[in-house]
């Protein structure tokens, strides 16, 4: 009978293990200001940032009545800001400048200017995670990704390409593009171009910095973590891939034309046809296309989402575009514009926090 006992207890404690595992693991990326809460910072302001690649400056707006607040002006003479992160740990937003081997970081309350890092050339896509306490940007001039201590802003590491044995047949046109974190802060993602045709999506340990391993997708691709899932959509292949973003097993693949910038609310995932002039969004339960909308310009680019999930902000990129346009997202995953503004010389990457 003792023995009966201490068994069924190791089975309790070993289901509850793995369904705390489970609970954490949803919710811990199902909404990302859970995490403000647990690093205490949690304020009535919520914005939309976008980064005016074209005007050196970074248009802020409020993300709940869609007014425009101020332009936070780069340090530098043609300054090209490309994507932007916020760290709520810190409360500091952080923008790459493509032109000058910087981050540009900027108190997020008052939008003051805090200090500067220096990396590689060529800063792009970046993600923040506050559990990691890193922030990863990609350098695609130097074909680097710099990780960045949150804690004293200063590069930890510049990791290179994968090497032909991680990734046999990796050609010399190969170069980092997007970059995301686990919500745990585990594991990072990049996806590695090489090509029109081939992508590679690559896993790495953020405590080691080493390289777990990888999958290949379509050209162009970039990323998401969404719940246990990480969605990769690839423009050039018109396919948004979706795996188990533990192991990279693909779980799913939805057909989207010209899929590029990608994100998500509770419910749904967007994501913009970036050639065909397209928003589509993806029950994310289902995987699959509940609604789409033409867009008024040219470009659809990147997008985020309020906190809410009610509104969706997305920038019109190239080297003429200006526009950046908010729409009222239904609750049956519909969109509505809501308007339009011009923010600055190609709008580019874009944040909600």
């Amino acid at each position: 009978m003792k023995k009966i006992l201490i068994l069924l207890g190791i089975t309790a404690i070993a289901f509850t293990s793995c369904e705390t595992d489970i609970v954490n693991s949803e919710n811990e990326i199902q909404n990302t200001e859970d995490a403000s809460l647990k690093f205490g910072y949690y304020t009535g302001n919520e914005y939309f940032m976008v980064a005016n690649r074209g005007a050196s400056t970074v248009s802020v707006f409020n993300a709940r009545t869609t007014d425009f607040v101020q332009d936070i002006a780069l340090p530098d003479e043609g300054a090209q800001p490309t994507y932007l992160a916020h760290s709520r740990i810190n409360n500091n937003v952080y923008v790459g400048d493509f032109a000058n081997k910087k981050v540009v970081y900027y108190d997020g309350a008052s939008f003051e200017q805090k200090g500067e890092i220096e990396i590689e050339e060529g800063a792009f896509h970046m993600w923040i995670n506050d559990f990691a306490g890193q922030l990863w940007i990609n350098n695609i001039v130097s074909k680097t990704t710099s990780v960045i201590d949150l804690r004293s802003n200063t590069v930890i590491k510049n990791i290179p390409l994968p090497t032909p044995e991680q990734i046999p047949g990796l050609t010399e046109n190969a170069v980092q593009h997007d970059v995301t974190l686990s919500p745990s802060g585990y594991a990072a993602y990049v996806t590695v171009l090489d090509g029109p045709d081939t992508s590679y999506v690559v896993m790495y340990n953020t405590r080691t910095l080493e390289y777990i391993k990888h999958e290949t997708v379509g050209g162009d691709a970039h990323l998401l973590p969404v719940g246990t899932k990480l969605y990769v959509p690839s423009q050039n292949s018109s396919l948004l891939t979706v795996f188990s973003r533990f192991n990279l097993n693909k779980l799913d693949e939805i057909p989207f034309e010209s899929t590029h910038g990608v994100a998500n609310s509770r419910r749904f995932v967007f994501t913009t046809g970036i050639a065909d002039n397209k928003i589509g969004v993806i029950d994310r339960f289902r995987n699959k296309v509940v609604s789409e909308i033409d867009t008024d310009f040219n470009t659809p680019h990147n997008l985020a989402v309020n906190r809410r999930g009610t509104i969706l902000f997305l920038a019109h990129s190239g080297g003429t575009a200006t526009k950046v346009v908010f729409y009222k997202v239904k609750r049956n995953g519909k969109l509505e514009k809501i308007s339009d503004f011009d923010s600055g010389l190609n709008p580019f990457g874009v944040l909600r926090y």
